[in-house]
């Protein structure tokens, strides 16, 4: 899901919360919605570094089909993927996050699937601890 240029960083209001799984309460932030408050934190600190030029290229939730011998098995949907721009503005590396609450069976499976089929490595940010990760890139 593609952010929309203009982006305010404000949350909507008009729009109440709900539960998401897990009893996280979700939000509504630029016009999209966080299954979790943890997760809308994480965006708009990786809209701040994008706009500091620290990163580049921010997407939300893009997906991975996991497929094994042409057979579609899966999808996994990470929270977020951008590129980290060196000093120069070149591209140093790609990050695919997950902010985590909760680590599920299904979610550890899928990591592995993704991570071994497509050869990234996919950094969890841990909700509990998202405050701690303003300007911190994995």
């Amino acid at each position: 899901m593609a952010r929309p240029k203009g982006s305010t960083n404000k949350k909507v209001a008009a729009v109440p919360t709900r539960k998401g799984k897990y009893n996280a309460n979700g939000e509504h932030i630029d016009g999209f919605w966080f299954a979790s408050a943890a997760e809308g934190k994480r965006y708009i600190q990786l809209v701040d570094m994008e706009k500091a030029g620290t990163i580049a290229r921010l997407e939300l939730q893009p997906t991975y089909q996991i497929m094994v011998k042409g057979k579609h098995i899966a999808n996994y949907r990470a929270d977020f993927r951008y590129v980290v721009l060196t000093e120069q503005g070149s591209i140093d590396r790609l990050i695919v996050e997950d902010v985590k609450g909760m680590i599920t069976d299904v979610y550890t499976m899928k990591k592995k699937l993704v991570e071994a089929i497509y050869e990234l490595e996919i950094n969890e940010i841990p909700a509990g601890k998202v405050e701690h990760w303003v300007n911190k890139l994995p």
